[in-house]
């Protein structure tokens, strides 16, 4: 048994994939990644003697490049369709592990959703100002014709910054109905536990 299906060679297999785990602090969830199980079973099925995996440049600089190339081809369908049917601009906001402040932006339409990107606003003050240069910023990434909403977080600077956005007169600004409720659910907590620390 041990012979028919090598199991000397799995094993020690399985010992090599662990200690590339192990030796760079690699993140157990890797192993769900499902190119990580592509990868070798790729190559395993395959008549490829002699490979050598790709190294630290062609990692960072020619596949990165052709991987962003292909993303750019599979999203071109969706943002063909921007300028007949518009296109709803998202933005939100949170913090990241390391509790920096990041902005995303996405841009939806009938097609399906796209991401666009993220900022990290941590050097800087949310002001309403730098909410609607990033939202203009993306605005022009769409081409401001395409764009007919705004959906953002319902603070005050979030709605200043529409107000400013919205000088285009085909782009009208709604409240992210998440956060309208979040803030909602906030004020109730808040009274309910005034009135608890009164009681007291």
């Amino acid at each position: 048994m041990d012979a028919s299906f090598n199991m000397g060679a799995r094993e020690e297999l399985n010992t090599i994939i662990a200690r590339m785990f192990y030796s760079d602090g690699l993140s157990f969830n890797f192993a769900r990644n499902p190119y990580y199980a592509m990868a070798f079973i790729y190559a395993a099925n395959n008549p490829i003697s002699g490979y050598i995996p790709p190294g630290y440049n062609s990692l960072r600089i020619t596949l990165l490049q052709n991987e962003k190339s292909n993303i750019e081809r599979k999203l071109e369908p969706i943002k063909s369709t921007w300028s007949s049917k518009g296109v709803c601009l998202c933005s939100d906001g949170w913090l990241d592990a390391q509790k920096r402040p990041i902005i995303n932006f996405m841009a939806i339409t009938e097609s399906g959703p796209m991401f666009l990107s993220s900022v990290n606003a941590e050097r800087f003050t949310k002001t309403r100002f730098y909410i609607a240069d990033r939202l203009m910023e993306k605005v022009s990434e769409i081409e401001h014709q395409n764009v007919v909403q705004i959906i953002i977080d319902n603070v005050q600077a979030c709605k200043a910054a529409c107000g400013i956005v919205e000088g285009h007169p085909h782009i009208f600004w709604t409240p992210c109905v998440v956060s309208t409720l979040n803030l909602a659910l906030r004020n109730i907590c808040a009274v309910k536990n005034t009135e608890a620390n009164n009681n007291l």
